[in-house]
Order: C-alpha cells, then sequence, then structure tokens
C-alpha cells in the first residue's frame, strides 16, 4: 500500500470526505463565512480541509492550499490545473505548523483529528494559523468546541488482552454509559498557542444508573460558525474512549470524582484519567470566603465589572447576570454564564475561572464547585452594581 493510500485511508479522513452530515456542516459553515465570498480569500490547511477546494474555490476571490507532504502537494498541483483554477488557487508546500504567509487570509479551515485536543499536532497547528495564516480579525473553521464527556462501561479485556488503552469508538459500536453528558471544559480553537498549559482539572457527577465504570466517553459539541454546531459522534470517526486507570463501582446518584489530565496535541496515549468515589457530602465541602484564595478571585472579578462600566457594557452584563441568576436545568450557574457572554469576553473570563481553579487546587487542595465559583462572582456584582 503506498503511502498516499494510506493517508487516504486514515479513519479521519474518510469521516471528512465520506460522511454527508459532516460535508454538510463544513459547507452550510463555508456558507455562512464567505457570505458573497467575491472579496475573501480562505487557506485550506491540511487533508481533510483540503477536500472542499472546489467548493470554495467557486465562493471565494482566492484560495491558498497548505500542505506540508510532496506526495500529496503533486496530486492537488495535477488537480488544480485540470481544473483550471490556476489563476485562483495558490498551493503553498509547507509544514502548516510552521508555515507563514505573506498576505493573510480572511478565513482558514483547518479539521483537527481531535476536538479533544489530545491528539497529533492539532493545537500547533491551529496556534500557527492564528499567528502566520490568518489575519487578526479573520473567521476560523472551527471557531469552539465544548469538551463533553460521559461514564461508561465498555469491556477492558479481550481474549486475555488488555484493552485499557484510549481509542476511537467503532461506527455502530455500542458503549453502555451511566451518566448523562456533562459538560468539562469550552475550547476557543482562535486562541490556542503551542505550548499551551496542560490541563489539569475535576469534575463531579452523579451517576444515573448503578454499576461498574471501567472508561469514559468523550465527545465534543463543535460550533463550526456561528450557529452552526456537530456533534463530533455524527461523524465517521465517533467518539472517544478513555478507560479509567481502575474500574470504579457505583450506586446512582453516588457522587464520583473524575480527573482529567493531559497536554494539548501531546496524544490521547499521554493522557491520565482517574476515578474515585466521594462520600456524601464531601462534593458540598465548603471553601472559606475569606480565603486569599477567593478574594483574588473577587478582585479579578471587580475589575472587570469596571472595565465594562467604564465602556458602556455594563447593561449588558446586567442581562446575562439576570438570566443566570436562577438555575436551568442541569447546567450549572457558571456554565449558563459562559453560554451567555458575549464572545469578546468569554476568553477574559475563562482565563480568570481557570487561574482560580488551578490556584485553589494548588494553595487550598480542593477543587471548588460551579455553583461556589458563580456565587462569589455574584456577590462581587451585588456589591458593584447594588
Amino acid at each position: 500500500m503506498s503511502r498516499t493510500t494510506k493517508i487516504a485511508l486514515d479513519g479521519d479522513a474518510i469521516s471528512a470526505a465520506l460522511d454527508p452530515h459532516r460535508r454538510r456542516s463544513v459547507s452550510r459553515a463555508l456558507a455562512k463565512v464567505l457570505g458573497g465570498g467575491a472579496d475573501k480569500t480562505v487557506a485550506l490547511v491540511g487533508f481533510q480541509a483540503m477536500t472542499f477546494f472546489e467548493e470554495v474555490a467557486g465562493l471565494a476571490k482566492g484560495v491558498v492550499l497548505i500542505e506540508g507532504r510532496r506526495d500529496l502537494v503533486e496530486r492537488y498541483q495535477k488537480a488544480i490545473v485540470a481544473r483550471e483554477l490556476g489563476k485562483k488557487v495558490k498551493l503553498v508546500e509547507a509544514d502548516p505548523v510552521e508555515v507563514v504567509l505573506d498576505e493573510r487570509v480572511d478565513v482558514a479551515v483547518y479539521l483537527p483529528q481531535s476536538t479533544w485536543m489530545m491528539e497529533g499536532p492539532d493545537a500547533a497547528v491551529l496556534g500557527n494559523i492564528a499567528a502566520g495564516v490568518m489575519k487578526d480579525d479573520g473567521d476560523l473553521i472551527p471557531r469552539r468546541v465544548v469538551q463533553l464527556l460521559e461514564l461508561a462501561c465498555p469491556p477492558t479485556t479481550l481474549g486475555g488482552l488488555s484493552l485499557r488503552h484510549p481509542r476511537y469508538s467503532r461506527a455502530g459500536e455500542p458503549v453502555a454509559t451511566l451518566s448523562e453528558s456533562k459538560h468539562f471544559l469550552t475550547t476557543d480553537f482562535g486562541t490556542i498557542t503551542p505550548g499551551a498549559d496542560g490541563v489539569d482539572d475535576t469534575i463531579i457527577i452523579r451517576p444515573l444508573l448503578g454499576g461498574t465504570v471501567s472508561a469514559l466517553r468523550l465527545s465534543s459539541l463543535v460550533e463550526l460558525a456561528e450557529g452552526i454546531v456537530q456533534l463530533s459522534s455524527e461523524a465517521g470517526v465517533k467518539s472517544i474512549i478513555v478507560p479509567l486507570r481502575e474500574d470504579v463501582t457505583v450506586r446512582a446518584e453516588q457522587p464520583i470524582s473524575i480527573r482529567v489530565r493531559y497536554e494539548p496535541g501531546e496524544g490521547l496515549a499521554s493522557a491520565n484519567f482517574s476515578a474515585r468515589l466521594l462520600a456524601e457530602g464531601e462534593d458540598k465541602s465548603p471553601i472559606d470566603s475569606e480565603h486569599p484564595v477567593v478574594k483574588d478571585l473577587q478582585k479579578r472579578v471587580r475589575a472587570m465589572v469596571d472595565e465594562l462600566d467604564k465602556i458602556g457594557r455594563v447593561s449588558d452584563l446586567d442581562r446575562v447576570v439576570s438570566y443566570t441568576r436562577r438555575p436551568h436545568g442541569d447546567v450549572s450557574r457558571l456554565t449558563a454564564l459562559f453560554w451567555s457572554v458575549d464572545e469578546e469576553f468569554r476568553q477574559p473570563l475563562r482565563e480568570i475561572v481557570e487561574g482560580f481553579r488551578r490556584q485553589a487546587s494548588k494553595e487550598i487542595g480542593k477543587m471548588p464547585s460551579d455553583e461556589s465559583i458563580y456565587d462569589w462572582m455574584l456577590e462581587v456584582y451585588d456589591e458593584e452594581r447594588g
């Protein structure tokens, strides 16, 4: 089998090329971002994005194809000539991790292998797209991902062989789950930088059913463009199955603490997922609101409220807080806050909250709940806004 054939048979490539739902979603995102398209340039980065080059060429002012593999570059060159697209399409042979364009583009498309940001060079490619390919005010497809996880109980052995290693679930594979999907974190692809801090976080889940938890099933809500969202498990490559270090037997509604640690781009094999049962009430153990770490959080929130007041946006904050004061279903008020806040403030708010979580874990030894964090932030808002 040739290298080109092997690349073409990669599971994610098949998903991009053949899965109708994914293709329709990406096509809709391209149409939305490009609008009329006559005045916009587009960069297609990597093999999966390249499968859309004829479609993009029909919409955009100009197209830049970025590919670092010589055999694929030769194929694309022949396709450009055969379709008489040489005046509109530029082919750049360069490593997507290092490429820098003399003229930045309005739109960039890169379809990462793992939207959980744990596989291959995805993090470095996305970081370089923002730094060297796309204009500062450009649009990236996809733009954002919401990472979800579920408690699952797939087999961990087969014929005496261990299956305790991360893998993609097979299309149509039944995976028994014991919990609903829980929001873990949200990643803005446009702000990813090479060498970004690793993820080390904890989430508490109450299973809906009792049984043995042997793994987590990871899936993603991928926002390709505003209002166009795809569930990653709808694609040809399904969700990710990550076995826990040890099985945990749970009862329905018994809280279980899941710790997730990984380095973006380092690969699934380097990820570490563990779980432990919590004693009743342990997940609600309070943190002293007078602790310096909490006060530092409130100081940062107060500075943000003051800044919003200065730029005349505090009325928007009032609207968001009014909506999030009351719980909305099973979603925490903090999660509802991130969903409701305007995009330009979401990342600064995320940095405040995630920085506080890391600091609290290090200095207090506890991971504060979403509800506690929201209440401490709300206290500042009430003080500032009466």
